[in-house]
């Protein structure tokens, strides 16, 4: 299962928030999560939790997924009834308001929305978003990187519903069958932790050209990204997506 919590922060001052507050406000998170949890997070090849602070012009979203049902048993009720975050660096308590939950049971439920689409996806990237490529930071989206990574993100969820691909096959054709349609991407830093990582935002439109059962379930995958986001360290705040079809 997966459960997204959608806080609206509201600051005790005038301030200028930037997506790096992500980064504190999951540290401050884990510090109230049980320490046994907390402590195997720091621990996982993919964390649990994916999300992002997505700093509108009147609005401060805070966008949180938990990804399976240890997650969701740890966190969901402190995210439920939250208390204010302090964020001790930049001076400013955030209240939250708990603005909505939406909760998938099952694999199934996750093929069932996706079913709803067009074949058009549009993904928009909200936090700076990079990949991890032979050692190197990759700051220029393709199909692949894409699909293989939610691919990842997807076996690391439901464990009772692994997409099994271990010779690549699978990956190679659904990503050859997801074509660009247009795309308005510019690059952007993430600070973190003293480190300047390179990444992009912007928004990312694929057609889906597949048939079959890889249609459903690039489909499918895509429609996760806006759950799971996209790329590395997702759960520090970067990658954070807003996914929608176009009709």
């Amino acid at each position: 299962m997966l459960t997204r919590y959608h806080l609206e922060l509201i600051p005790d001052r005038p301030c200028v928030p930037r997506p790096e507050w992500g980064y504190r406000l999951y540290a401050a998170l884990l510090e109230r999560a049980p320490e046994a949890f907390a402590r195997q997070v720091h621990q996982m090849n993919i964390s649990p939790i994916s999300q992002f602070l997505d700093c509108g012009e009147k609005q401060l979203n805070w966008m949180i997924t938990l990804l399976g049902t240890q997650a969701e048993d740890a966190l969901g009720a402190l995210l439920g009834t939250p208390d204010a975050f302090h964020l001790t660096r930049d001076q400013v308590l955030l209240r939250p308001i708990l603005k909505n939950v939406d909760r998938i049971e099952s694999p199934d439920g996750m093929f069932l929305r996706a079913a709803k689409g067009t074949g058009r996806h549009v993904l928009q990237f909200c936090t700076p978003t990079a990949f991890r490529s032979k050692g190197n930071y990759q700051i220029l989206p393709t199909s692949r990187l894409i699909v293989q990574n939610l691919v990842n993100k997807w076996n690391a969820c439901f464990t009772e519903c692994p997409i099994e691909d271990e010779d690549g096959e699978g990956t190679e054709v659904m990503s050859d069958g997801l074509v660009c349609r247009r795309f308005q991407l510019h690059d952007q830093i993430y600070f973190l932790k003293g480190n300047a990582i390179p990444g992009f935002v912007g928004t990312l439109t694929l057609d889906n050209r597949l048939t079959g059962f890889h249609r459903e379930l690039a489909d499918m995958l895509l429609t996760f990204s806006g759950y799971a986001g996209v790329g590395i360290k997702t759960s520090l705040g970067m990658g954070g997506v807003k996914y929608r079809v176009e009709g």
